[in-house]
């Protein structure tokens, strides 16, 4: 009982009156809440399924802009969001990845799309815009972001113009990192990230394509940084949107995921130090995940959607978006050192994934998308479905069919 009671006090600390009275007035939005609040499970279709839906809903995202890019989210108060320069970026690749996927060109132009409607926005600097909508400043980490959509759209289609505005971002990127690694201006809240790594994974990308020794030696610069950052316990300070806080499993995973995909571009002694150490941090989550058991046969309760420097849990609620992204890490790992533990939570956590994703919805803005939080009031994107974590959501099955078919087949 007394769980009950402390969700329903930060529930009634958190719901705004507009969202009351969107509440009252759509009867899809209160069925959501309702399930939250008495932790209703929906029932879990295949595999399929719910890919096929999380798709339709980002192409909506798309459709809803009439721009090329993706609504930055879904909300309870008020609708669909601006289009989002940054999670379009990398959306592109989700796009490519699913028309391979399902043989379907349908995705691939979707993506042509994004990438041109990028291009179109591109400030003349080189950089990519910040925030939602059309802004004029520049943000490091959304320029690494639509870097990677538009290397994977050169990559497909042969275009010259994607790695054009790929050279132009990435030469924009090295021109203002600091000499030991970090990128410190035209940042989020004007604070370095050790997330930035996904920006060193961009720069990785783009040395391999065109050969360029500055975009290398920025990326590792940046990698040696965040390997300055970690402590005896595997935790790497500023993985956190700001300096003090609690860092988000999204913004974790961000910093993990990085690291792991820029390992596949080091040598020697740097490349088993990068990857040993996103290794046993993903290793930590794991077990933190697993000890959330309420006896030895259930599934665990939902991943903590924050962690303190201990690897402790700490937060009441569970970052959705970065459990998705959590999966993506687990299933990788699985993928270099066959640690079927880490498989076999990568599949209950994307379980319970799905078993908020509503793939009947009579809202369009809902059927098929992923919250930010569970519950939906929680600390991350309160009231919204975010576009990267249906995006992340998606990468996650994709990878997931792509690693239990042989295993099926023996």
């Amino acid at each position: 009982m007394r769980p009950f009671l402390h969700k329903f006090r930060i529930l009634f600390t958190r719901i705004r009156p507009a969202v009351i009275l969107r509440l009252i007035l759509h009867p899809s939005l209160f069925k959501v809440t309702a399930r939250h609040i008495f932790g209703i499970p929906l029932k879990i279709a295949g595999n399929k399924d719910h890919l096929e839906s999380a798709m339709e809903w980002l192409s909506l995202s798309q459709e809803i802009t009439g721009t090329g890019g993706s609504a930055a989210s879904f909300g309870f108060e008020s609708g669909w969001a601006l289009p989002y320069p940054e999670t379009s970026g990398y959306i592109i690749s989700t796009f490519l990845r699913y028309s391979s996927f399902v043989n379907d060109p349908g995705y691939l132009e979707r993506a042509i799309r994004m990438g041109d409607w990028e291009i179109e926005i591109q400030l003349p600097s080189g950089a990519v815009r910040g925030g939602s909508g059309i802004n004029d400043y520049p943000i490091v980490f959304n320029t690494g972001m639509v870097i990677l959509g538009w290397a994977d759209l050169y990559k497909t289609t042969n275009d010259k113009r994607y790695l054009d505005a790929a050279v132009k971002a990435s030469d924009w990127l090295c021109s203002i990192s600091d000499n030991d690694g970090k990128w410190a201006r035209y940042t989020y809240n004007g604070i370095p990230h050790a997330y930035h790594s996904r920006v060193a994974w961009a720069l990785f990308v783009m040395a391999d394509l065109t050969s360029s020794d500055l975009y290398r030696e920025t990326a590792l610069r940046n990698i040696r940084w965040i390997l300055s950052l970690a402590s005896d316990n595997g935790w790497i300070d500023l993985m956190g949107f700001s300096q003090d806080e609690l860092p988000l499993t999204h913004t974790i995973a961000y910093t993990l995921r990085g690291l792991l995909e820029s390992s596949h571009y080091l040598e020697g002694d740097l490349k088993q130090q990068v990857r040993g150490l996103v290794i046993s941090n993903s290793e930590r989550i794991f077990l933190k995940y697993e000890k959330r058991k309420r006896h030895p046969n259930a599934s665990p309760e939902y991943l903590a959607g924050r962690f303190n420097a201990k690897w402790q849990s700490a937060a009441s609620f569970s970052c959705l978006t970065g459990n998705a992204q959590i999966a993506i890490i687990w299933l990788k790992v699985y993928r270099i050192n066959s640690d079927a533990r880490l498989l076999n939570a990568a599949l209950k956590i994307l379980d319970q994934l799905k078993e908020v994703q509503d793939i009947s919805s009579s809202n369009r803005g809902i059927r098929g998308g992923i919250p930010g939080s569970f519950p939906i009031w929680g600390d991350y994107m309160p009231w919204s479905y975010p576009n990267w974590a249906t995006k992340f959501f998606a990468d996650a099955l994709i990878l997931q069919e792509e690693l239990m078919k042989p295993l099926e087949q023996r």
